[in-house]
């Protein structure tokens, strides 16, 4: 199985990140520049895709004791099996660190796709920042 797998330390609370990654388990965030809309449907979390195509990610595991999230897209194009979690793992009081990793069956869409997925590690980082942020300010992301 192929793997893609990403990490960052941040400079925020374990708690302040995973609250960000639970609200995108609820589609209540909008993340990646490559989706358009989400919203939610029962287990399901249904990305809207510039022209409009849906991709339903069904949500397997959404742990707040263990922050972790996890997910499927049971008919994704190509791929015999999906798997994915995003995950924070604590780093001392102040920082956590954030982790996305993707399994991919064919193995060879894992090295396909790893550059987009950079660019979409990169956009949530930034995302999960920004919302500490406001969290932080006081403001409402």
């Amino acid at each position: 199985m192929g793997s893609i797998y990403f990490e960052k330390v941040l400079e925020i609370p374990a708690e302040e990140a995973w609250d960000f990654v639970e609200r995108y388990s609820r589609s209540e965030v909008h993340v990646f520049s490559a989706c358009v809309a989400e919203r939610r449907e029962g287990e399901f979390r249904v990305v809207t895709v510039p022209g409009g195509a849906e991709v339903w990610e069904r949500n397997l595991t959404v742990d707040p004791v263990r922050r972790r999230a996890s997910y499927t897209v049971p008919a994704l194009t190509g791929a015999e099996y999906h798997h994915a979690e995003m995950r924070v793992e604590p780093v001392g009081a102040e920082s956590s660190r954030l982790v996305w990793v993707t399994d991919y069956l064919p193995h060879v869409l894992a090295e396909e796709r790893t550059a987009p997925y950079e660019v979409m590690f990169e956009e949530l980082v930034t995302a999960v920042r920004a919302h500490a942020g406001s969290r932080s300010t006081g403001s409402t992301p």
